[in-house]
């Protein structure tokens, strides 16, 4: 976006050097092609082109000049500004064309009189139309400008309401993770009291990487599967040979939001059965630029679920790419494949 805008402000302010010679050009063509009078016979006239350029160059100074003082005032561009900006290059026209007739006709073409009716009124029409051309033209890239601001402006708000969003996923994702720790923790304090209290240091630990990591849109993917085997880790303590898992992980020269693999395992754990009748078994691999978590479904019953972690893993992505999350369910088999991004 930054690219486009320092193009189009270059583009913008050298337009005129490019827009009045070019027009004057073209405007000297005309008349000699139309005309007549000795300028026909005599050929180019360059000196005649050059005065049409000054004057013309003269004329949409003035003409931009003065819509930025009206702007300026908060005045708006409407017709009535249109036709009074016309009626102004017109006089102007006339009269600089009769200051640069005065100097260079006694110079170049002492011949010629210096002030006729008939170049008079058609001077004051020529005036008319050159303003409603150059009006045209300045309104054109005013409306331009504005528009670029307007889109420029759009374009600020929405990153930072992206970014408010996003951080708002954040802090829903905390309280959820704590949430249904503090009930495995619970669970595990009746049962096994010394697994609670290692429990509990290592979710000490997971706290610590999520505020490390709170302010963070993307981490490492080394990072994330250090994380992810850490939390792999107590959950084998807890559940012992019946929770099993694989990782085939070969490029970690990746990044990916924080948390999301710990969203895929928590998932896993709250909503499946997991002892010595149904094992959980299940695989993290990459894929390329994908990153595949695999597992069985046995299903518990009367799960509390809301699938905020899911959805908050799919809103994280619709902020950070276009690229989507995948998830494809069958009766025996649940899967769901991240991209993995590169910054």
């Amino acid at each position: 976006m930054k690219e486009i805008q320092l193009k189009n402000n270059w583009f913008i302010k050298y337009l005129p050097w490019i827009a009045v010679p070019f027009f004057a050009l073209i405007y000297y063509s005309l008349l000699l092609i139309m005309s007549t009078t000795s300028d026909g016979e005599d050929g180019f006239n360059w000196i005649a082109l050059f005065m049409i350029t000054m004057r013309l160059s003269i004329l949409w100074f003035f003409a931009q000049k003065w819509l930025n003082y009206k702007l300026l005032k908060g005045k708006s561009l409407n017709v009535i500004t249109f036709i009074l900006g016309a009626f102004g290059i017109m006089i102007m026209n006339v009269l600089i064309y009769y200051l640069l007739r005065s100097i260079f006709i006694p110079i170049f073409a002492p011949q010629y009189p210096i002030f006729q009716s008939i170049i008079f009124l058609m001077n004051f029409l020529e005036g008319f139309l050159q303003g409603i051309i150059l009006m045209s033209l300045l309104y054109a890239i005013n409306h331009f400008k504005q528009w670029q601001k307007e889109a420029i402006e759009n374009e600020r708000l929405r990153a930072n309401e992206l970014e408010l969003y996003n951080k708002s996923l954040k802090s829903q994702l905390n309280p959820h993770f704590l949430f249904n720790n503090l009930n495995t923790l619970s669970s595990l304090i009746k049962s096994d009291p010394e697994t609670a209290d290692l429990f509990l240091h290592e979710m000490s630990d997971l706290y610590r990487y999520i505020l490390k990591t709170s302010d963070e849109e993307l981490i490492p993917l080394e990072t994330e599967i250090k994380f992810a085997k850490n939390y792999n880790h107590l959950l084998m303590k807890r559940f012992g040979d019946n929770y099993k898992v694989t990782m085939d992980i070969q490029d970690l020269d990746y990044y990916l939001p924080p948390m999301s693999l710990h969203s895929l395992l928590e998932n896993i754990v709250k909503h499946n059965r997991i002892d010595d009748d149904y094992p959980m078994v299940f695989s993290i691999q990459q894929d390329g630029d994908l990153l595949t978590v695999r597992n069985q479904i046995h299903l518990k019953k009367n799960v509390d679920s809301t699938g905020k972690g899911l959805n908050i893993l799919k809103e994280q992505y619709k902020y950070l790419t276009d690229r989507a999350i995948i998830i494809e369910v069958t009766p025996h088999l649940f899967q769901v494949q991240i991209p993995l991004l590169k910054l």
